[in-house]
C-alpha cells in the first residue's frame, strides 16, 4: 500500500500529518498536567466548568479514535478512498476542537498548529487526484 516510488500517492504524507496533529494535542494534555490548577480540576471531577462522567468519557473516546482511525485509514485504505475519507474527517476534526474551545495561550498555540497540520491535510486531499486506473502505464498505452 504504502508505494514510495509513486510520487502521486500522498497516503504517507496524510497519514503523517494525522500523526503529527495527534502528537501535539497529546502532548499539549501532557503539558497541562503540569498545572496544579488543571490536576485540582480533575481530582474534583469537573474541567473548564464541565462535569465529568462516564458518558464525557466516552465520548472523548469516539473523539480520539476518530483522530487515530484518520491516522491508520489515511495510510492503509485504497488511495480514492483515503483521499475521500480525509475530506470528511479533516473538518470533523478541526469543529471537535472547539467543542471546549482553547482557554490560555498555550492552548491556543497548540491549537493553531494542529488546525495548520489538518488544513494542509485537506488540502493535499482536495488537490489529490488518485490514479483510477488498477494498473500502470509504460506511456505506450500497454499495462505493466
Amino acid at each position: 500500500m504504502l508505494n514510495r516510488s509513486d510520487p502521486n500517492d500522498l497516503r504517507p504524507a496524510l497519514s503523517l500529518l494525522w500523526l503529527f496533529a495527534i502528537l501535539n494535542m497529546v502532548f499539549r494534555d501532557i503539558h497541562e498536567f503540569t498545572m496544579a490548577s488543571t490536576l485540582n480540576e480533575i481530582l474534583s471531577g469537573t474541567i473548564n466548568g464541565n462535569p465529568m462522567s462516564e458518558t464525557v468519557l466516552l465520548y472523548g473516546a469516539f473523539a480520539v479514535e476518530i483522530l487515530l482511525l484518520g491516522f491508520l485509514l489515511s495510510a492503509v485504505l485504497p488511495a480514492r478512498w483515503a483521499r475521500n475519507l480525509n475530506l470528511v474527517l479533516v473538518p470533523a476534526a478541526i469543529a471537535g476542537m472547539f467543542v471546549v474551545p482553547p482557554a490560555d495561550p498555550d492552548d491556543i498555540f497548540f491549537a493553531i498548529v494542529e488546525i495548520c497540520a489538518l488544513a494542509a491535510a485537506f488540502v493535499l486531499a482536495w488537490r489529490w487526484t488518485p490514479h483510477t486506473h488498477p494498473f500502470k502505464t509504460r506511456g505506450d498505452g500497454y499495462a505493466v
